[in-house]
């Protein structure tokens, strides 16, 4: 059996290592060597989080990062390890550990004011609300990668659009007066809705205008 693998990417000054042998475990650096050493380190304190939440790390326990190869990863971005069908409990272990990431997260920020989830330690680094909508946001669009529509290069936005679509058919009565605060913001259904299409349409002009601008050759809409 070959030894697991870092992979890397990046250029200039940042640059992922990915150890897809324990889905999960991802480091960054200003360099590829700093990115590949951060990525051993990362490996043990990833394997930590997990115990930590009650995950079994006995597949992994024995593993030495500092003996794993080193490639870069594949052009497509898909590693030898992301490939092919799953196994019944290889998903089952995906959810559990999935639920144990989210829960270590929730514990590191809950009880956070509201000036704390805002405030930025510098004026270059993201506030840690910044830092949770980004994983929301990111979220929503890995799950829509799941979506196969070959002959459709928009594939991602239409398979976000689906998502919310789906989302508000089957509100509860209840939602619809939705009035909350999310990370010191406060949303309502009608403003979300409201947002939405705002959005887009403000993007639809921007998109618009660029289009013109390459002096694309386009139907009438």
């Amino acid at each position: 059996m070959s030894a697991p693998t870092i992979y890397w990417q990046g250029g200039e000054s940042y640059w992922l290592a990915h150890v897809p042998v324990l889905p999960g475990c991802v480091a960054s650096g200003t360099t590829k060597d700093e990115s590949v050493a951060n990525a051993r380190r990362a490996f043990r304190a990833y394997l930590e989080l997990l115990e930590t939440r009650g995950v079994s790390v006995e597949h992994w326990k024995d593993l030495d990062p500092d003996t794993f190869a080193v490639k870069p990863l594949p052009a497509d971005r898909v590693a030898p390890e992301d490939v092919g069908a799953l196994e019944e409990h290889e998903l089952r272990d995906f959810l559990h550990r999935m639920e144990a990431s989210r829960s270590a997260l929730v514990a590191l920020v809950r009880g956070l004011s509201p000036a704390e989830l805002e405030r930025k330690p510098t004026e270059t680094t993201w506030s840690v609300r910044e830092a949770l909508e980004h994983i929301m946001e990111s979220e929503a669009e890995f799950l829509a990668k799941l979506e196969r529509w070959p002959d459709d290069p928009f594939n991602t936005l239409q398979a976000v659009h689906r998502m919310a679509f789906q989302r508000f058919t089957v509100m509860d009565p209840a939602e619809t007066a939705l009035d909350h605060t999310v990370m010191g913001r406060r949303w309502t259904t009608r403003k979300v809705m409201r947002r939405i299409l705002e959005h887009e349409f403000e993007h639809h002009g921007q998109i618009k205008e660029i289009v013109a601008a390459l002096g694309a050759d386009r139907p009438p809409e």
